[in-house]
């Protein structure tokens, strides 16, 4: 189940990646792992419940 602090954690990631941003995690080359599972988890979030959530909701 997608709980709130998972949300929580998950837009503070997009946030930090917003305009080509990069967090603490972010590996030198090869992308940020902590946002790539914020997002399978909201696209995983929204296949089972059938609610968009994310920045791309309103799209």
């Amino acid at each position: 189940m997608y709980t709130l602090d998972q949300w929580l954690s998950d837009r503070r990631t997009e946030r930090q990646h917003q305009g080509g941003g990069r967090c603490p995690d972010c590996a030198p080359r090869a992308g940020c792992l902590r946002l790539l599972i914020a997002v399978r988890r909201r696209i995983d979030h929204t296949t089972t419940t059938g609610i968009p959530s994310g920045p791309g909701r309103l799209l």
